[in-house]
């Protein structure tokens, strides 16, 4: 059988091994070639960092205007925090270590490569004999602040030997940087396939001069969830008895705990922060609140599957709340350049009454969602996604 290479990030998020899971395993259905996710040692966040965190501050203060100093304080306060779970990482250390134990477990469910590759490895082109094709995405390969390594992503190292698919490839910004528009009107040449994540990137391949671009599915959104309930497991062992509020972030903000915190209290349930390592919140200084650390992308998983609602800015979280028909309030640092991806979503299935914004409070009552209406799209956009992707491997396996 063909051999097809999953070009994506490899990083210790439960998301991003989540989708790599899907994608191979969605692959592998088709029995058209045999997935391999190229297991990457760097191509992550080894962009210009410094310019990026000027960005961010710039950005900051330009969107909250004058309350953008009650979101620096809370910007603080949750540096804080930090240096003082960094002071005390004693406390933690058995946790992320099982945390660590629990992201190896799930690795083994992925079809990694036997070896770990650099950037260099691929740009030299040394896996190029070893694939048929190869398959970009999903993930936020495409976004060039924070990837430093558009030219590898874009599959510009394949010089048009091997076919150069994409699959729910992520721009995860709003706008082309002007410092980089060249490299990707360049590099968006390799691709004989532009499958998009969400519909401002398909605005971007079209702004790019790719007219030809797609807008599909996330592939964990591809399985249903009764593909996902081998990985379940029981609440109880992992926060205790009793409902509860989960809450998922992934940006330095403080407040959308705060706000969780008061919904979980006004209903008698337990806050819980999932945490992807040791840090912020110290919730012993929340009402009835507990973290969990010690938690890989199975964890993950049953968390959002059996809370009575989420608060949360994940994507990921987003999508399996979709998936599991869980009740959640979508909450957005209002500076942030990844909201596109959220919105995105909450658009396609008409749940833009689930998003709020840091600028404002969350209701008081528990967020619910109408999945009478969500199901019929997702159906029909997996079944759209789907036959995309089938086509696109088909035509390029020659």
């Amino acid at each position: 059988m063909k051999k097809i290479a999953n070009l994506t990030l490899v990083i210790r998020n439960f998301g991003n091994k989540l989708q790599s899971y899907a994608l191979c395993k969605v692959i592998k259905k088709f029995n058209l070639a045999e997935p391999e996710v190229i297991r990457l040692s760097d191509g992550w966040g080894y962009g210009n960092v410094s310019s990026l965190r000027k960005k961010q501050l710039h950005d900051l203060i330009k969107t909250y205007k004058l309350k953008s100093f009650r979101r620096m304080y809370d910007f603080m306060r949750y540096n804080l925090q930090y240096r003082q779970i960094r002071k005390n990482s004693d406390l933690y250390k058995s946790a992320v270590e099982r945390q660590t134990e629990l992201y190896d477990k799930f690795d083994s469910e992925i079809p990694y490569t036997k070896n770990e590759f650099t950037i260099e490895d691929v740009r030299t082109g040394k896996l190029l004999q070893n694939y048929d094709a190869f398959i970009v995405g999903s993930d936020q390969v495409w976004n060039g602040p924070r990837v430093g390594c558009l030219d590898v992503y874009m599959c510009d190292f394949l010089h048009k030997k091997r076919s150069a698919l994409s699959y729910a490839a992520s721009f995860a910004i709003d706008a082309i940087p002007e410092n980089q528009r060249e490299e990707y009107l360049e590099y968006i040449q390799n691709m004989d396939t532009l499958f998009i994540r969400e519909e401002r990137g398909v605005e971007l391949c079209k702004e790019l001069g790719r007219e030809d671009a797609k807008q599909v599915l996330d592939p964990t959104l591809l399985l249903e969830a009764k593909d996902y309930e081998g990985f379940l497991k029981n609440p109880v062992d992992l926060v205790g008895e009793g409902e509860y509020v989960l809450v998922y972030s992934l940006t330095s903000s403080m407040k959308i705990f705060d706000e969780a915190n008061k919904l979980a209290n006004k209903y008698h349930c337990k806050m819980v922060v999932l945490k992807n390592g040791a840090y912020p919140p110290l919730v012993s200084k929340y009402k009835n609140a507990v973290d969990v650390i010690a938690a890989g992308p199975a964890e993950f998983l049953s968390l959002v599957k059996y809370a009575k609602c989420l608060v949360t800015g994940s994507y990921h979280a987003l999508m399996f709340s979709l998936l599991f028909h869980s009740h959640f309030y979508i909450y957005l640092d209002n500076a942030s350049a990844q909201n596109s991806r959220l919105i995105s979503t909450l658009k396609m299935f008409g749940l833009e009454k689930q998003l709020y914004y840091e600028t404002s409070s969350l209701p008081k009552i528990m967020p619910h969602v109408d999945y009478s209406s969500v199901d019929p799209i997702l159906k029909s956009k997996r079944e759209e996604s789907l036959d995309l992707l089938k086509k696109s491997i088909e035509g390029k396996l020659v």
